[in-house]
């Protein structure tokens, strides 16, 4: 059965793989993060964000994600002086990316840990059920949207309120020492 499809068929087919073909283009830099997450088998966290303080070095915090093999590299930047990071499978028993951790003259000063775009209501849901109903927390930039802020003791967690439209976007839960301006 040699039947043409139907001519409007045709165009949203070619609109949508030129949509998808634009947002890899877009998105190109995050794709190797995707192939280590599913090429790779990367360790499991507890990241255990009551427990994070800036009174913490690199030691401490190495022994606090024990088995993460942490690389660090200098950094100039806004987030701290030094960043060390590893890609991961799991994070508190949920799918995560990446743990990214900064220091600031020697101290931790922030933990990221980067969720794939499906994982976003997971967690959303977890931080919500573990700390309670969040503060608004100002927001990023872009269409990333409000970020919902919860104070914990040892300082405050962040989070993307919506999951992205772009599923190549990744969303991120973020400790920060202290509390914000």
């Amino acid at each position: 059965m040699n039947q043409e499809l139907p001519k409007w068929v045709q165009i949203t087919l070619v609109v949508v793989l030129v949509s998808m073909g634009l947002m890899m283009f877009l998105e190109r830099d995050k794709l190797h993060v995707y192939a280590i997450y599913f090429r790779e088998k990367s360790p499991e966290v507890q990241v255990r964000f009551d427990e994070l303080s800036n009174a913490m070095d690199e030691a401490a915090v190495r022994k606090h994600f024990d088995g993460v093999p942490l690389q660090c590299v200098a950094e100039n930047g806004d987030l701290g002086d030094r960043a060390c990071y590893s890609a991961i499978d799991r994070a508190d028993g949920k799918s995560a990316m990446t743990l990214v951790v900064f220091f600031s003259k020697g101290k931790l000063v922030r933990a990221v840990v980067q969720v794939p775009w499906w994982s976003h209501g997971t967690w959303y849901s977890s931080l919500k059920s573990r700390y309670g109903a969040p503060q608004p927390g100002g927001t990023l930039g872009g269409w990333r949207g409000p970020v919902s802020r919860w104070t914990i003791p040892s300082g405050y967690l962040e989070m993307n309120r919506d999951r992205g439209y772009n599923p190549l976007s990744w969303n991120a839960a973020i400790w920060t020492q202290g509390l914000p301006n």
